[in-house]
């Protein structure tokens, strides 16, 4: 039981970590385009944001809280409002929360970095930076998170706590790719030069502007940005490359060979793979962006669930050392635990 809840623990701080620095790379280039369209007469601030709030499943607790928003309530919702459980600062806390409760499974190192990150975007420093240099602010937050990928593969051991870690940020980063791509799906653009330059923002946010020119020039279009983002193989934050490697990690926690499965988790991560293996572009516009796109995250959402029943809720174990009179209080701690930290089921 005590393993299962540090198993835990590692997964979420690693994920809680990767949505912020995702978040922040999403909001910097929001910010960026929306200048240039606003600057150009093409939409308003509103109109840009509902895709951004819609994909990222934040629209209903917005619009909730801010029922008449004004410039820059959404940008400020998802990067500090603390009422918002998924909002940068707010991942950052719950990071650094769960790292502490496993202060003793991770390096000295690694606790140093999150707990300075912490304390950086709560500081007096970090809401002047936000305030005057939104830019500079999520620049920060980035590259901290970057950091603490860095600190963790050179410092951590590889046992089940590094798997747990990679597994979480696996998981959450082809979540988020996804997310990026749905948004510019439920956007229409103008002309060709702003589509372009919309996709073009795309890349940017996932950090694959380099590796797409490489691979495919200068040019931009949907399907190839959809090749690199979805199928690409090599590139380290596309949506297959990231389920290959979370099955990887699977396979090494349970010790079960590749190619078949033991749990629910391997078997859902799997199914996904391989459906992402054996597709490409024309299936993914054939069907549309955003169909495919929806589906796509129901079956990473159920693969993250299956985590937390095979290596968290353990009913086995539950079921011999807590008593039955006790048994759902605890089960239903537990599943609100994995709902608030979700972003959507």
């Amino acid at each position: 039981m005590m393993l299962s809840r540090v198993a835990d623990h590692q997964y979420w701080m690693s994920r809680q970590i990767e949505r912020a620095e995702n978040l922040a790379r999403l909001v910097r280039v929001s910010e960026e385009i929306l200048l240039d369209d606003e600057t150009l007469g093409r939409g308003s601030a509103q109109e840009y944001w509902s895709p951004v709030l819609q994909a990222t499943a934040m629209e209903e607790s917005f619009r909730s809280l801010y029922p008449v928003p004004r410039q820059g309530d959404a940008a400020r919702f998802i990067t500090s409002d603390l009422r918002n459980p998924d909002s940068m600062i707010s991942c950052i806390r719950q990071a650094r929360e769960n790292a502490r409760s496993v202060r003793d499974k991770i390096s000295e190192e690694m606790w140093t970095e999150i707990n300075a990150l912490n304390m950086f975007v709560s500081s007096p420093e970090g809401i002047d930076m936000l305030d005057m240099a939104p830019q500079a602010f999520y620049e920060k937050i980035i590259a901290s998170s970057m950091l603490f990928d860095g600190i963790t593969e050179a410092t951590l051991t590889r046992d089940e706590g590094w798997n747990f870690l990679q597994l979480g940020r696996l998981l959450e980063r082809a979540d988020m790719t996804s997310r990026f791509l749905d948004i510019r799906s439920q956007t229409k653009a103008a002309d060709d030069a702003q589509e372009s330059l919309q996709w073009g923002a795309v890349l940017r946010a996932c950090g694959a502007h380099t590796g797409y020119r490489r691979a495919h020039g200068g040019e931009i279009s949907i399907e190839k940005v959809v090749d690199l983002l979805l199928f690409s193989n090599e590139f380290p934050r596309s949506v297959r490359h990231c389920l290959r490697r979370a099955d990887e990690v699977l396979h090494d926690i349970s010790g079960t060979p590749t190619g078949g499965y033991s749990n629910q988790c391997e078997k859902l991560t799997g199914a996904v793979l391989a459906r992402l293996s054996f597709a490409g572009p024309n299936e993914v516009m054939a069907i549309g962006l955003h169909t495919y796109i929806d589906g796509l995250q129901k079956h990473l959402n159920a693969a993250s669930q299956a985590v937390f029943e095979s290596f968290v809720l353990l009913p086995n174990e539950v079921n011999r050392h807590i008593p039955s009179r006790t048994r759902q209080d605890t089960f239903s701690d537990w599943q609100r635990e994995q709902q608030q930290q979700q972003q959507q089921q």
